[in-house]
């Protein structure tokens, strides 16, 4: 599986937070089981409001899924999906492991 960094970021314009409906449907979004319905894992969520940032962290198998995953914060900005692997398996596999 493979790690996935998505990065999104709004104007406070338009900021989810202004529209409560966007923020329930971000909310039921960004979930454990809606990540797995979609065949992903997501491992961390972190949002920085003053600065109009999000951050997600998901595993899987394909960048289309990470990407799929991502669509509903398009409507408010850009979104960059990124794959990466953990400090752990670059040092295995410098380390020959």
């Amino acid at each position: 599986m493979t790690l996935f960094l998505i990065q999104h970021t709004h104007t406070p314009e338009t900021c989810p937070t202004n529209n409560l409906d966007a923020v329930r449907g971000l909310r039921s979004h960004v979930t454990a089981e809606t990540a797995s319905r979609m065949g992903l894992t997501l491992l961390a969520d972190w949002v920085n409001e003053p600065e109009h940032t999000v951050v997600l962290v998901v595993e899987g198998d394909s960048l289309e899924k990470a990407e799929d995953f991502a669509a509903p914060f398009r409507q408010a900005g850009p979104v960059s999906v990124k794959a990466g692997e953990t400090c752990e398996q670059v040092a295995r596999s410098c380390l020959g492991e």
